[in-house]
Formats: C-alpha cells, sequence, structure tokens
C-alpha cells in the first residue's frame, strides 16, 4: 500500500463520501469489547481480539473491496498474526482460544478441523489459506508492546484461567465456554462500532438500574401487606422467604420449591431483584418453557416494572428475525430501545423461552451470539424447571454451570416438581432452597386428592364428564382433545388447543373464568396449554395418565383456591380411537407415573412422590439419552480442539420446524392483515397480528397450502384465506388440520 491510509468502512452522506479511518475502528472496538467483556472477566482478552480482528482490512485488496471490488477474506489475518506472535506454553493456548472468534467474527464460530485440511470453512483449513498481504499494519499498530509488558494474554490465561477449577471432565467445555464469552464481547463491539459509524448513534440504554427496580417492586409489594385468607397468608410467607434469601444467600444455585398456585412467579422476581440489588448484579432473565404464558408473565413485570424495562423476547416476537422493522422511523423512543435490546440483551429484564435461550448457549452465529456476555452477573429464573430440555440436558446445565460458577451469575429453578438437576451438575455443586420447608408447604396447600382410575373408553369418560356440571380434562394430543370435546352435552363445553390463535383462547378463558365464577355450566376439554399459568379454579378435574409433573401441574387448575375443603383429581389411561401413536418418551413417563401412584397412593403429589418419580425415570434413561446429539463431545478437548459449527447445528430443542399462519379471527385481524399487504415497514403490524396467529407442523402446513386455502404475503407472510374461514377455522377448536399432517402424538 506504500503508506496509504487504510480504511474500514464507507459511508455515503448526502452527497459525498466519508470514510472510517481502520485504525479508529480497530480502536474503538477494542475498547467497546473491553467494557463488554468486563463483567464476564475476559475484558483483556476481548480487546486483544478487537484490536486485530480485522488486521486483513490492511490488505491493498481489501481498500479495492470498500470501491467496489470483490470479496476479500479479512478475518483470518488476526488469528495468523496472533499465532505467530504467542508462541509456546501457555501463551499457545490463547492464540488456539482467541483464533475462534477473530475468524469467527462474521461467518461464525468454526470446527478446529484437522491439521490436515488444506482448505475449507474450517480453522485449520482457513489458517492455511493464502491470503492477501496485510503487513501495512505495522505502519498504525505494534501489537508486541502492546500485548508483552502489559502482559494481558497471561495474566487473566493462568490455567485453568476461570475463578473455579473446573472438574476434569469439564475442562475443554469451560474453555470452550470462554472463546463463546469472548467472541460475544467481540461481535456485540464490532456490531455496535460499525453501527455508529455508518448510521449514527442508536437510542440504547437509558434503563431504570436494577435498584430502581428494586423499589418499583417493593412498593408493589405493599398491597399484600395484610393478606385476609389462610393461602395469600402463605403466598405472603413465601414471598418475604424468597425476600430475605435474596438478601442474604451469596450467588449460586438455588431452587424454589412451590406447589401449583404458592405465587411463584412473583416470588421468585422478588428473590432476583433484591439478589441482584444486594450483590451487584445487573439483570434477570426468566426462562419460561410455553411461548403460550410467556406474554402473561412479561405483562405481569411490565405492570409494576414499566414496559420500557421488560424486553419479551420468543419465537412469535422475534425482534431481530423481521426484514424493514420500523422502529427507527417511529417516534415511539420505547419501542425501538426494546429492538435495539433484543439484539443483545442489554435491558435490566428478559422474559424468554428456553428455546431461545439455550439455543443461545450453543449456537455460533454472531447476531444470536452477541448476547451471551450480558449474561455474566445477572439472575437467571427458570419456570418450570421440569420442562428444562430432556435431550439436551448434560449441555444444558454444563453451560449453566459456567454462568454461575464462573461469570457471577445466580440461578433459580422455580417448579413445583423439582426434577433432581443436581444429577447433572458436577459433583458436589449445591443447589440451595428458597422456599420455607417445601414439604409443609405441599401439606398446607392439598386441596386435591389423586385418584387412578385405571382404563377409560371415551364413552366412559364422556360419561363421567357430561355427570359434572363443571369439570376440567387434559388430554395428551389436539386430536383427543378435539374428538371427546364433540362427545360433550348440554350447555357451557370448551376445547382449548394451540391450533386456537391467542386472541381466540384468551376470549374462551374468560367466558370459562366468568362461567366457574357464576357457578354455570362448564366442561372443558384441553391440551396441555392449560396445565401452566392458567388462573382458574375447577371443582374437579380428569388427566389422562403422563408423567406426574404434568398431573401435579393439572391438579393445580382444581380447587385453586382451596374454597372446596378437598377435590378430587383423576388419572385415567385412555382407550381411544383419536390416538393414532404415543411418543416413546411418553410411554416411559407413564409407566413410571403408574409405579409411583401406586407406591405413593396417599399422598401422589408429595415431595417424595416426585423425587421418586424423577429418580425412577432418570435411571431407566441410557445416559446418552440427556445428551442425544454429542454435544458434549464437541468440547472434550482441553486443548481447544472444538467444534463449534457442528453443535449450534445439532443443539436444536424443537426438531420438528413449524409454520406461522395468521388467522382473520376477527374484524381487526383483517384490517391488520389488510395493513401488512400495503405498508412499507411491516414490522409493528406484525407485532399487532401475534395474537392471531398458529404455529402448525411443516406437515401440516403442506396439506393446507395444497387445498389452495393459504395465501402468502411478499413471499414470506402466511395468511389463512378470509373465504376459507368457515370451512378451515372453528369457533370451538381453532384452524382444522388436515389428519397424518404430523405432530398427532405429541403435547399440543
Amino acid at each position: 500500500m506504500g503508506g496509504k491510509k487504510a480504511f474500514a468502512h464507507r459511508r455515503e452522506d448526502e452527497d459525498r463520501e466519508e470514510w472510517q479511518p481502520l485504525i479508529e475502528h480497530l480502536q474503538n472496538t477494542a475498547k467497546l469489547a473491553c467494557k463488554f467483556g468486563a463483567d464476564a472477566n475476559v475484558a483483556e482478552l476481548a480487546y486483544i481480539a478487537g484490536l486485530i480482528h480485522d488486521l486483513g482490512k490492511y490488505s491493498a485488496e481489501f481498500q479495492k473491496r470498500l470501491e467496489g471490488g470483490p470479496r476479500v477474506n479479512h478475518s483470518t489475518a488476526g488469528a495468523k498474526e496472533l499465532r505467530a506472535l504467542l508462541t509456546g506454553k501457555p501463551q499457545e493456548i490463547f492464540a488456539q482460544l482467541l483464533a475462534y472468534p477473530i475468524m469467527g467474527h462474521h461467518a461464525g464460530l468454526p470446527d478446529y478441523g484437522s491439521e490436515t485440511d488444506l482448505e475449507g470453512r474450517t480453522l485449520c483449513g482457513r489458517l492455511k489459506n493464502n491470503i492477501p498481504n496485510y503487513s501495512e499494519y505495522k505502519s498504525e499498530l505494534d501489537l508486541s508492546k502492546l500485548s508483552f509488558p502489559l502482559r494481558l494474554p497471561i495474566r487473566p490465561l493462568r490455567l485453568p484461567i476461570l475463578p473455579e477449577k473446573p472438574p476434569k471432565d469439564y475442562l475443554g467445555f469451560s474453555l470452550s465456554f470462554l472463546t463463546r464469552m469472548i467472541y460475544s464481547a467481540l461481535v456485540d463491539a464490532d456490531f455496535q462500532e460499525t453501527e455508529t459509524y455508518m448510521k449514527g448513534a442508536k437510542p440504547r440504554g437509558g434503563y431504570d438500574d436494577i435498584l430502581t427496580l428494586h423499589d418499583k417492586l417493593d412498593a408493589h409489594l405493599k398491597q399484600f401487606e395484610n393478606p385476609t385468607s389462610d393461602i395469600n397468608r402463605k403466598r405472603n410467607e413465601i414471598l418475604h422467604a424468597c425476600i430475605e434469601k435474596g438478601k442474604s444467600e451469596k450467588p449460586g444455585f438455588f431452587s424454589l420449591t412451590v406447589p401449583t398456585g404458592g405465587g411463584k412467579t412473583l416470588a421468585s422476581m422478588a428473590f432476583a431483584l433484591h439478589h441482584a440489588a444486594e450483590h451487584g448484579l445487573k439483570r434477570v432473565i426468566y426462562v419460561i418453557p410455553f411461548t403460550t404464558i410467556i406474554e402473561q408473565n412479561a405483562s405481569v413485570f411490565k405492570g409494576f416494572l414499566g414496559e420500557e424495562n421488560v424486553l419479551e423476547h420468543h419465537s412469535n416476537f422475534d425482534w431481530e428475525g423481521k426484514q424493514g422493522a420500523d422502529a427507527d422511523n417511529r417516534t415511539n423512543s420505547v419501542y425501538a430501545k426494546l429492538k435495539l435490546a433484543a439484539e443483545n440483551w442489554d435491558i435490566p429484564i428478559v422474559v424468554t423461552t428456553n428455546v431461545q435461550f439455550f439455543e443461545l448457549l450453543f449456537a455460533n452465529r454472531s447476531s444470536r451470539c452477541r448476547k451471551l456476555h450480558n449474561l455474566a452477573k445477572s439472575v437467571i429464573i427458570f419456570d418450570e424447571a421440569q420442562m428444562l430440555p430432556r435431550e439436551y440436558m448434560r449441555p444444558a446445565m454444563a453451560a449453566v454451570w459456567e454462568l454461575v460458577v464462573n461469570y457471577g451469575a445466580s440461578t433459580v429453578f422455580c417448579t413445583a416438581t423439582q426434577p433432581g438437576l443436581e444429577r447433572f451438575l458436577p459433583e458436589k455443586t449445591e443447589v440451595k432452597e428458597l422456599a420455607p420447608n417445601p414439604q409443609e408447604l405441599f401439606d398446607f396447600y392439598k386441596r386435591v386428592e389423586v385418584k387412578h382410575l385405571g382404563t377409560l373408553t371415551d364413552e366412559d369418560l364422556l360419561a363421567r364428564l357430561n355427570a359434572h356440571e363443571q369439570a376440567l380434562c387434559i388430554v395428551n394430543t389436539r386430536r383427543h382433545a378435539s374428538g371427546l370435546f364433540g362427545g360433550l352435552q348440554g350447555e357451557g363445553n370448551f376445547h382449548l388447543s394451540t391450533l386456537m390463535c391467542p386472541a381466540h383462547r384468551r376470549a374462551k378463558l374468560a367466558e370459562i373464568k366468568e362461567r366457574l365464577l357464576r357457578e354455570q355450566p362448564c366442561r372443558v376439554v384441553s391440551t396441555t396449554v392449560m396445565e401452566a399459568g392458567i388462573d382458574l379454579d375447577f371443582p374437579v378435574g380428569y388427566r389422562a395418565l403422563s408423567g406426574l409433573d404434568s398431573i401435579n401441574q393439572a391438579a393445580g387448575r382444581v380447587n385453586r383456591e382451596m374454597k372446596r375443603g378437598v377435590s378430587e383429581m383423576f388419572v385415567f389411561e385412555p382407550r381411544s380411537e383419536y390416538i393414532k401413536r404415543t411418543s416413546s418418551f411418553l410411554k416411559q413417563t407413564a409407566e413410571v407415573a403408574r409405579m409411583v401412584l401406586r407406591d405413593h397412593a396417599e399422598a401422589p403429589i408429595s415431595i417424595p412422590a416426585i423425587q421418586a418419580f424423577f429418580g425412577q425415570l432418570y435411571n431407566l434413561q441410557d445416559p446418552q439419552a440427556f445428551d442425544v446429539k454429542r454435544i458434549m463431545d464437541c468440547f472434550d478437548d482441553a486443548e481447544g480442539r472444538f467444534k463449534f459449527e457442528t453443535a449450534a447445528r445439532a443443539f436444536q430443542i424443537i426438531e420438528d420446524p413449524t409454520v406461522t399462519v395468521i388467522i382473520p379471527y376477527n374484524e381487526e385481524a383483517e384490517r391488520l392483515i389488510e395493513e401488512l399487504k400495503y405498508t412499507e415497514y411491516p414490522f409493528s403490524t406484525l407485532r399487532k397480528l401475534q395474537p392471531y396467529t398458529v404455529s402448525i407442523y411443516e406437515g401440516e402446513f403442506d396439506k393446507l397450502s395444497s387445498k389452495g386455502v393459504i395465501l402468502t404475503i411478499d413471499d414470506t407472510y402466511h395468511v389463512l384465506n378470509p373465504d376459507c374461514m368457515k370451512a378451515y377455522y372453528d369457533l370451538d377448536r381453532g384452524l382444522l388440520v388436515p389428519e397424518n399432517g404430523g405432530g398427532d402424538g405429541l403435547l399440543f
């Protein structure tokens, strides 16, 4: 280049071009990466990664690229330079770890590959590629002076480089997780620095701090100071126990074991905010298994913490996945900030799903990984912890262990049915209980007697349901629920499943609640959509045999407010023409539940019964059943030969892809669908359409589409043809999907 100045980016402002000096971009990114990596204790390493991630842009070929030339590999240069600078142990391991984020800051964290790789996407293959000469960087950067007098690569990486020495079998995983943290800080810094130069500073931050949110919570809790009923007094006791533990306990692993209806949601958030305020933690991540209840919980938190402080992030609300979003053009600054916070979770409260959370921990693409560093020094609450992904439990818990032990987080496993997650954590990991005497709580909240009826045909079951004025029946599949609903007699009969759009379900739930309060006839047949987060109170319940955790959840909708003494929950084994197949896992959980119901007939909803259920269930499993894709094998290498890309492809909690269909459910939905056809900025319209969507399996969608009932807008958004509403959307059952489209044996 002959001393010619190198540039990182070119932008066009009105009638002129502006060029960003490359050294400016590198220094700014390094400083930001250092800042972002501070809470994760990777500040110095992130700084180095930021400073050299774009060394390849010093090549003459890349400078021509800025003027419209061909694409140039610029991300390999920094990794090559680092390997040349850091030779011999222990430095060479640092070069190895830093090579992944530097090389992957655009394409994603690669697999290590093999020393025999001569080309391709792997780290080894790319390091052997011939790349353009980038040595001009030496005219602006002296890496030897930067690195070695300050000893930056050595101080934070005194092996093991983590506050807690990992168990022997976890060392490779711990090093891989450290690499992810560096990568997260780097790519978030690179995104933000580039965005600021190209488009100007965005309205990030400006949220209330944790101490302010702590005060808002306490103000909200004053309304519960003088409970008038025994059940509310007990809820208050649990709440205050969590607050006191939040103040007194050091960061670590916690469980909150409270029977359904005991106020876990508010108690866990109270623990989190008091714990964060006491120990200087930065945010609360609330992880929920079901998208069907996430909006409800997020709404509760927004109500007393402020909408601007709570990010709702899940598959039905995927801010970053929408193109043409109009947040930058809106006057609503709250909306714009929330969209930006969805990119990296830099906000005090995040409400998300198991899928989003755990797939983030094992992703390799920059757009998803830039959130990871913001999990350091956070409180992570897993609501309904028994629903954590069984097939990925070993890697999932290994990642949670890393966050708590090495990155200053605390975690709460919150449920009425603790699944014994300690067995998936390294030996001697202590999980402290927050609830005061869980078994005593179960005794106090005993409001349902569970009775096992054995096998029932649909005819026998319907005879029982029709004999009750009010009853709840929960079954395992959508098809079974729909078939049973058709056999209910008289008035006040309802069906609920995820084939009904959320607005439809909410309307039905409101009607059900009103009929229950007025003591009018009300019989409900539902899928498991009724098992969590639904505040309804039935006098009697029926539950198709399944896991004891699901039976416990169903029982939580019966005599919920303890107004009837002790009610009955009947467990039955269905014999039905509507059940085409049953998943092997459901068969297994049902078999274990059958044994536990027999052995604990006097108290099937109790701590000993739950422990027996999960203990027997886990013992039946092959150890590989908790890491079915062998994710841990991808990181079982203390020398840093990892398989990031392979693990990211394999770690997919939802194996069966789904398609979202927009339902023209009412006039408002029809108006928004018309708006979607013509708007230049569809994002806000899509957000308003969320209550009118149904997710179905691809096979179901293909069969519907083949019948010509699906309209597609902009080749992206699928809408049920309004002319086909009467034929394909039932006002009792929801979307009528063709049989054999997939998913008939799954829990929906």
